[in-house]
């Protein structure tokens, strides 16, 4: 018997214990990662014009910036990542190598 038409709750449509339908949460989702790339977006676009307001300001300003950049980016990375994610997503990911990806990502020379 098929495991998504007959639940262990004796659910037969498909809908999980919150009355949720696998398109539903396909919806959900999907809707969620609309909203924190969205949230991202914005957020860059503002520390973008941000850093560029300061940087025309002091030229000097640009590379204490991206030094810093680089000092939290080594320091810090993978406490936010398992903050953002949380732990259910914590589990799925290999949050290690993306760290890694990361911190190298923001040591690259010219990198803004």
């Amino acid at each position: 018997m098929d495991n998504l038409s007959a639940r262990a709750d004796g659910n037969r449509d498909g809908r999980d214990a919150r009355g949720h339908s696998p398109d539903e949460w396909a919806e959900l989702l999907a809707r969620t990662v609309a909203h924190l790339a969205a949230q991202l977006t914005m957020t860059q676009i503002r520390l973008r014009a941000l850093a560029t307001a300061l940087a025309e300001r002091d030229p000097l300003t640009a590379d204490a910036v991206r030094d810093r950049v680089q000092a939290i980016a080594t320091a810090e990375t993978g406490r936010y990542l398992r903050e953002n994610l949380g732990e259910a997503l914590v589990d799925l990911i290999d949050v290690e190598a993306l760290e890694g990806e990361i911190a190298a990502f923001l040591a690259e020379p010219n990198r803004d």
